[in-house]
């Protein structure tokens, strides 16, 4: 493997595992309500808490929660598209480069079909047949 396909995922993971983070963090409503965390439904801390204004802490808290949510859910998808982008958009092998042709391992996902040309080796002596290699680079 390619050290950007072994990377990549790691770094996702890593940015999915903060957006979860995110979720499970309490916060302040108006800097007066302390409300739950919003993967545990956002509800306020203390429901009799005194508040001025057109603060509800019953309604204002789990709408909060949720938006904090929908956040998350948004930042996921986006970490997992750009990840899978970023393996996806040339991972040519390094023993391919080296032109070490016999050792590279990642001609595989071409196998797959047309599809998954992106995420085979991009190298020429494995792009032109689909699961066969032609080690002659012609």
């Amino acid at each position: 493997m390619t050290s950007q396909q072994k990377l990549v995922p790691v770094f996702v993971l890593v940015l999915l595992l903060a957006a979860v983070g995110y979720t499970l963090l309490p916060y302040s409503f108006a800097n007066t309500i302390d409300c739950e965390a919003p993967l545990f439904g956002g509800e306020p801390k203390t429901l009799n808490a005194p508040v001025e204004g057109l603060i509800r802490p019953e309604e204002d808290c789990p709408a909060k929660g949720r938006s904090r949510l929908t956040v998350a859910a948004f930042a996921a998808l986006i970490f997992s598209a750009a990840g899978v982008a970023l393996v996806g958009l040339k991972p040519t092998s390094s023993s391919c480069l080296a032109g070490n042709h016999a050792d590279c391992r990642e001609w595989w996902a071409g196998v797959m079909g047309p599809a998954a040309d992106a995420f085979s080796c991009q190298c020429d002596c494995h792009y032109e047949g689909v699961g066969t290699t032609n080690w002659s680079g012609t």
